[in-house]
């Protein structure tokens, strides 16, 4: 049996200091496109100077590819210290920031390299990091593939945590949706648990999360909703199903629902508890509200591996 779940019903204390680093066409195109929740800091790194210009952000920071691979591959050990000027300066824009995600496309120069040096980055400024990543479609071809796998990796080397989003789940639930629209839709998905946890998590709350994450290195995500009765057990059985997060292959370390919906504590704690079941003995669950809507339940969870 899992201890109790942790209820969060309200961002604690302030609210949180958070910058969003944009990498390549992925995380610069979900920065352009405004869905994402308004924070203190945003970054655009690319290679692609046009494209950067149009860019209404605070920092825009415009990339060697070559350079910007050499750099992502520095050992790990070199954490604690910024490499190159670009990494420098990368990482003072994040001095005195709270917490960091990385958004980026893996596969590509810009994206997932850069995606790599932003991590270190956000390490050397003290910042809680999070990348939030998706990974090539197949029909994408090998090379690009390889390369994502390469980039996954050094990721892994890195303090913080990895929520990777596979591309090809979308043709998968959607064969028929066109390529461009598999990559908006993408795009959205990639988006929404920044937006969810800087909704639900104060400044207060952060100790708790990293302490929830801190044996967490890769992350998956699903979300279920539903607007009939029986909402809670609805939303959770399609959450224990899910090919997103795999829960029958692989052993949960963590766990975070955010809920979207009227719920109370005893709500809250009630769908800790059944999510909780078919989980670990030592696996702590975080319940967190983060928001109202006008009609049904949403829970978006979070499972770190």
């Amino acid at each position: 049996m899992c201890p109790g779940p942790i209820i969060i019903q309200g961002p604690n204390g302030p609210p949180l200091k958070a910058a969003i680093i944009g990498c390549g066409g992925t995380g610069c195109n979900i920065l352009a496109e405004g869905e994402l929740v308004a924070t203190d800091v945003r970054i655009a790194v690319g290679s692609e100077p046009d494209t950067m210009k149009s860019l209404k952000v605070e920092k825009r920071m415009l990339a060697n590819v070559r350079e910007l691979e050499k750099n992502a591959m520095i050992s790990s050990k070199a954490v604690r210290l910024a490499g190159s000027e670009f990494e420098k300066e990368l990482a003072g824009a994040l001095e005195g920031v709270d917490i960091t995600f990385t958004l980026a496309g893996l596969g590509g120069l810009s994206g997932g390299w850069g995606a790599v040096v932003g991590a270190r980055a956000a390490n050397v400024s003290r910042s809680m990091s999070m990348c939030v990543a998706s990974v090539p479609f197949s029909v994408e071809g090998g090379s690009r593939r390889e390369r994502a796998k390469a980039q996954l990796h050094s990721l892994t080397q890195l303090p913080g945590s990895i929520l990777v989003v596979p591309n090809d789940m979308i043709l998968s639930e959607a064969p028929s949706l066109p390529i461009n629209r598999a990559f908006r839709v993408m795009n959205s998905v990639l988006a929404s648990p920044v937006n969810l946890f800087l909704k639900s998590i104060g400044k207060d709350d952060l100790g708790t999360v990293k302490k929830l994450l801190a044996d967490s290195t890769m992350l998956a995500m699903d979300s279920a909703e539903w607007d009939r009765e029986n909402a809670e057990y609805a939303v959770i059985e399609h959450l224990e199903k899910s090919k997103w997060l795999d829960l029958s292959s692989n052993p949960a370390k963590s766990a975070m629902l955010f809920v979207e919906g009227h719920a109370l504590y005893d709500g809250l704690n009630e769908l800790g508890k059944l999510f909780s079941r078919n989980l670990g003995k030592d696996c702590p669950v975080m319940v967190a509200s983060a928001g109202d809507r006008k009609s049904g339940l949403r829970v978006t969870a979070v499972v770190g591996f």
